[in-house]
């Protein structure tokens, strides 16, 4: 990465820092993962595209407070769960003790001996990253974390669509790791919906 390339990323990842924060900042669960049946809904279609099957080390991408980390740590001997924001992060530390918390930017964060994954969840945090003027570091990200998974290992996405333009751009995220060698194995909009918002929720496979 050239030095104007980490410029950009880092000036991108400034001022996601500072809007996730200032967001969770206001009060405990901002977005209502506790309260809503859209994310009660989102969470459970989550947890069961994982399989039934017993998982070993597991990476949460934008972890947020720990609501679908929770679920994660007793499923997984080892979760770790990552996300931008240290004010969210300190609630999943509460929520999740399980979990081993890590705050970065997906952008520019690599693991070290805890890869390769059985699983890896990326729930509403793609369309954060996915800005003009970090396309090229953007493009780069989606063969980095494919080669995270161990073979046959599940990758989960799941982000909020309200319009067929959004449900084509959040698919679009999908087509992107397809193209880094990972394979489809399901595709589903859970049925509950919260202001006219639905989630795409995708899991694809490494081969």
């Amino acid at each position: 990465m050239s030095l104007w390339s980490e410029i950009r990323v880092a000036w991108q990842a400034f001022k996601t820092r500072r809007k996730m924060n200032r967001q969770f900042g206001k009060r405990e669960d901002p977005f209502s993962y506790a309260t809503t049946p859209y994310e009660a809904a989102r969470l459970a279609a989550m947890d069961a595209a994982l399989g039934a099957a017993p998982l070993g080390p597991v990476l949460e991408a934008g972890c947020a407070e720990g609501h679908f980390t929770e679920t994660l740590a007793r499923r997984s001997s080892r979760v770790l769960a990552l996300d931008i924001s240290a004010v969210a992060l300190e609630r999943a530390r509460r929520r999740a003790p399980r979990a081993v918390p890590v705050e970065a930017d997906l952008m520019t964060w690599e693991p070290r001996d805890e890869a390769p994954f059985d699983a890896i969840v990326i729930g509403d945090v793609l369309y954060y990253l996915d800005r003009p003027g970090v396309s090229a570091e953007f493009a780069a990200l989606f063969p980095r974390i494919a080669s995270w998974l161990r073979p046959g290992g599940r990758l989960l996405l799941a982000h909020g669509f309200s319009s067929e333009k959004e449900l084509a751009h959040r698919r679009s995220f999908r087509e992107r790791f397809e193209a880094a060698g990972l394979r489809l194995v399901s595709e589903a909009v859970p049925d509950a919906d919260r202001g006219g918002v639905r989630c795409l929720l995708s899991a694809l496979e490494k081969i």
